[in-house]
Order: C-alpha cells, then structure tokens, then sequence
C-alpha cells in the first residue's frame, strides 16, 4: 500500500502549499512541508480512500491558509508582493527625504526652536502622505513601519531641541551648526536603513 502522501489528491494539494511557500528560506520551507506530510500521515491510513483523504484536507484547510500561517509576521513579501512592497517604501522614504530636507534647511536658517516646529506643521500633509504610505508598505516590519512614519516629526523636534540646548551653551555660534549635523546625520541614516530593508525583500 501506498503512503497517504503519495496519494494523487495530497500530492496536489502538497504541490499547491509548496508553490505557495516560494520565497521562504528553503530550510524551513521544508520543515512546514515535513510537518504537513507527518499531518497527513498520521491521519491517513495508507490505501485512504479519495472520500477519507478530502475529509482530511478539508480539516486541514486549503493551502492558502496553511501558506498564511507559515508567512504570518515576517517582513519578506510574499511572491507577487515584490514591486508593491518595493513602491510603498521607496514612495514613504521620497517623501520623509523631502520633509527631512525642507526642515533641515529651515532649522539652519532660523534659531528659535518654536519658529522650527511651527514651520515643520506646514508639511503635516505630506507628513500624513508618509505615514500612510509607511503602515502599508508589506517590505516592512512593524517597527520600520512606525519607525518611518515618525522619522520626519522625530527630526523636526531634534533640530529645534538641539538648537535650543546649543544656543544657551554657545550663544550665536557657527558651532551650534554642528549638533544639527548630528541629527541630520542620524536621519540620513534610519532613512538609508529603510530603503535598504525594503529593496532587500523585494529581491
């Protein structure tokens, strides 16, 4: 008699769930398979008839949702999501560089830190735009999601708190320039993360 997983309607449905796991590291995409066949092994007797084996796979679900579970909470897209997860997060990113180089280049003229922030609240639009763009991007994990979504506000307050503590420490100085290239540095930084995460999924 031959095994339960070898039988034509398992076989199909074994076919489906691996093309669905495509993308996978392939070490544990062979685990969830391994881990399937053992299901199915366990609940099947060999020489299982069509009615029983449908009566399984029924139980089991469709390979979709046992694809579901196998790709629940990782930040790789799945296959098909490539160019939407790439898009997203470059589009979130073009619009927190933006942001990020429009309030750089008021912080640097200006020195009162309430003169930053107000001005920053302009570009809450746009603003908005990336924080939408960031919680759909499926590139992501949650924290980069939120991380990009808070990047542009995250600057804006930085430039006028640093400008405010450098200010009382060296009055008008050109050095009070140089903790804002500190922020602008970091900000470059986290945006270049994101893009690099998002790119490197898509792959």
């Amino acid at each position: 008699m031959s095994s339960s997983t070898t039988h034509p309607l398992t076989e199909a449905w074994l076919r489906d769930l691996e093309l669905l796991l495509h993308g996978i590291d392939p070490g544990e995409r062979a685990e969830v398979l391994a881990g399937v066949r053992e299901h199915l092994d366990g609940s099947l007797p060999p020489g299982a008839s069509d009615d029983d084996v449908r009566r399984v796979l029924t139980d089991l679900g469709s390979p979709q949702s046992v694809a579901d579970e196998a790709w629940a909470g990782r930040a790789i897209p799945r296959p098909g999501a490539s160019i939407r997860s790439t898009w997203l997060g470059i589009a979130a990113s073009c619009v927190n560089g933006l942001g990020i180089a429009l309030v750089t280049l008021w912080s640097w003229s200006l020195a009162a830190p309430f003169e930053i922030i107000a001005l920053g609240t302009l570009l809450v639009i746009p603003w908005g735009i990336a924080v939408v763009l960031s919680m759909l991007a499926p590139g992501w994990t949650t924290r980069q999601r939120v991380t990009s979504a808070l990047l542009f506000p995250a600057t804006t307050v930085g430039y006028a708190a640093v400008g405010e503590v450098a200010v009382r420490i060296f009055g008008p100085s050109r050095l009070n320039l140089i903790p804002m290239v500190v922020v602008l540095g970091v900000a470059v930084w986290v945006l270049v993360g994101l893009v690099r995460a998002v790119t490197r999924v898509a792959r």
